[in-house]
């Protein structure tokens, strides 16, 4: 970490020029434009060359095609960025979970409604963390749930439930309070892979008091780990088995793994750190911020134990595009059918949190669905095009976005830590592609 890696400008800025694992078509034959599209290359390049990141994979579809698939920068030291490059995708995982979720209510062995505690039964009789007046003999106190968690408040957020992290993102003494029970009790992000199930994790968490009653708050946290191991209960595999079988076997996607094997160990990018200010490092150990625990080097498993729902993912950007087009096209690739149509509406067309924003990454204006944000009011936020627009991002730098309106998926893939760091090149990312429609 101390040491500085000064990127080499002519590989940064050079497009590798190695066979793609897919030709790109032609922009105009899908009402794009080359030239316009030329402008996201210097964009992209721009920021390489300041050293805001190191490199990064950028996809634009549009109609069913591909018609930008360019990788540029490094992958690693002396490491050219190739299109092909593995990456952490952390919480882009989520999408990938509520899915699998949403197999197992089409296969008619749960739904939305039900329980968490009817398939786990740690989560019965649960508690909710409430503070007192300043000055009380007590801090806080712990009532009962008004109604159990449900699998619907796992899948949009409104569970209760947080991330460690939350502390830094959203400050507050009942945040902090909630927190120190986790710490207390091992809980952690995944980010940092420990040496267990996540079911045995999952079972400690669902003891632990909730910050908010369920379906009251929207509040981004662990309820997607709890997914995972849902997933696991309820269709007796083993979270990965389940996801590798019936996601990404029928979608083709054959760079996304849990663990990475060994022979595409060298596929994988490097992690750097930047401060947005021209310093860039390649992470070489963990990254402590506070609550937040990064390990990017765990992602060089080549087997293990703990599977999250929520981070545990690495994958391309061919294959994320495979995964978000089968939701565009609502729920089939290629002749395969994943999903009903009607199940991928109720997921990335149907706002499930009411009045509440999901601000996480947004600004006011955006909802969730079944496991994405969706875009409800562009009022407040005119860079990523029209209203019903869904997408999420993971931590290293990496998001996606599907606008069904005009039939166009952006992949965005770096491997840049903080998260933050990259906002303002993803926004003019969505900005430069959207501005290449032509038709």
């Amino acid at each position: 970490m101390k040491k500085v890696y000064h990127l080499l400008a002519g590989l940064s800025l050079a497009y590798s020029g190695l066979a793609l694992a897919v030709e790109p078509i032609k922009p105009e034959s899908v009402g794009l434009s080359s030239m316009r599209l030329g402008r996201l290359s210097q964009v992209i390049d721009q920021h390489i060359e300041q050293k805001k990141i190191a490199g990064a994979v950028t996809l634009v579809a549009r109609k069913g095609k591909i018609a930008y698939l360019r990788p540029s920068g490094l992958a690693d030291i002396d490491k050219p960025m190739q299109a092909d490059t593995i990456f952490r995708i952390v919480s882009m995982t989520k999408p990938l979970t509520s899915t699998a979720i949403m197999l197992l209510y089409e296969q008619g062995k749960l739904l939305p409604s039900d329980p968490v505690a009817k398939y786990i039964p740690e989560f019965q009789n649960q508690k909710v963390l409430e503070m007192n007046p300043k000055g009380s003999e007590f801090p806080y106190k712990l009532v009962p749930v008004k109604r159990d968690v449900t699998i619907h408040d796992l899948l949009t957020h409104t569970s209760g439930l947080l991330y460690l992290a939350s502390t830094g993102w959203f400050p507050n003494d009942k945040r902090e309070q909630v927190v120190s029970f986790y710490r207390e009790a091992g809980i952690t992000d995944g980010f940092c892979r420990p040496d267990e199930t996540i079911g045995e994790m999952v079972k400690r968490l669902a003891k632990l008091p909730l910050y908010a009653q369920p379906g009251e708050e929207w509040e981004y946290g662990l309820s997607a780990d709890v997914l995972g191991y849902l997933v696991e209960v309820v269709s007796g595999m083993k979270f990965d088995q389940f996801v590798q079988t019936q996601i990404f076997d029928p979608l083709k996607m054959q760079d996304s793994h849990f663990y990475i094997p060994e022979s595409k160990i060298s596929r994988l990018s490097a992690d750097w750190s930047s401060d947005w200010h021209g310093s860039l490092e390649r992470v070489t150990g963990p990254l402590i911020d506070g609550d937040l625990a990064l390990c990017p080097n765990d992602a060089y498993a080549t087997s293990g134990k703990y599977l999250s729902g929520g981070a545990s993912v690495l994958s391309t950007a061919y294959d994320y595009y495979r995964f978000a087009q089968m939701l565009l096209n609502k729920g089939e690739l290629d002749g395969v059918r994943l999903l009903s149509r009607k199940t991928v509406e109720l997921m990335t067309a149907t706002n499930h949190i009411g009045e509440h924003d999901a601000t996480l990454l947004h600004s006011h204006g955006w909802k969730f669905g079944l496991g994405f944000a969706i875009q409800e009011d562009r009022s407040h936020n005119v860079d990523s095009g029209d209203v019903g627009v869904f997408e999420w991002a993971g931590y290293y730098s990496t998001r996606f976005s599907v606008n069904p309106k005009e039939q166009t998926i952006t992949i965005f893939l770096s491997q840049t830590s903080p998260f933050g760091a990259h906002f303002g090149l993803w926004d003019k990312v969505t900005a430069v592609s959207t501005s290449a429609i032509a038709d």
